[in-house]
């Protein structure tokens, strides 16, 4: 039952995070302003690989070969996924302390119905309990910071020239 509980919680919080944050990060866009991302005068699969938030150039397969080829971006990319996947970790415990109460009513009125009026009411009670915490804040602060610290690391990286095969 813990388990179960455990899972409706993050699904739901996610949810939340997701109407929250949405807004902020397509504001944004991918590779806004951050070297070797679009806009940037290179294509997505250009030197600079993909950014922390942008999609993968070809999709997986696509990324990860960009990895291969430069080791110290790919190294830049996962230290920033496991800052961001920290930052949401935090959040969701945050605001699973801040707002139990919350969490359990959002569970129980959602259960029968997600669509139903009671359960609407729920999250938004949720989501009220959750932006009146510092938690939100702190997430953003937190990706902020994940995102600089991957453009200066992506920065230090030094990119070989290809050398022109005789």
């Amino acid at each position: 039952m813990t388990r179960m509980n455990t899972w409706k919680l993050t699904v739901g919080l996610a949810a939340v995070f997701a109407v929250g944050m949405a807004g902020p990060a397509w504001s944004h866009g991918p590779g806004r302003g951050e070297p070797g991302g679009i806009g940037q005068g290179q294509s997505e699969g250009g030197l600079g690989g993909p950014s922390l938030l942008g999609p993968r150039p070809g999709g997986y397969a696509g990324g990860l070969l960009q990895e291969l080829i430069y080791p110290c971006q790919g190294d830049c990319t996962s230290a920033a996924h496991t800052c961001a996947d920290k930052a949401d970790s935090d959040a969701l415990t945050c605001i699973a302390q801040a707002c139990d109460s919350d969490i359990k009513n959002a569970q129980s009125a959602c259960a029968a119905d997600p669509k139903a009026q009671a359960c609407h009411d729920a999250v938004s009670a949720l989501k009220t309990c959750a932006q009146s915490q510092t938690c939100l804040t702190t997430r953003q602060t937190a990706l902020t910071d994940c995102r600089t610290a991957e453009v200066s690391c992506r920065q230090a990286c030094v990119t070989p020239t290809p050398t022109p095969t005789p």
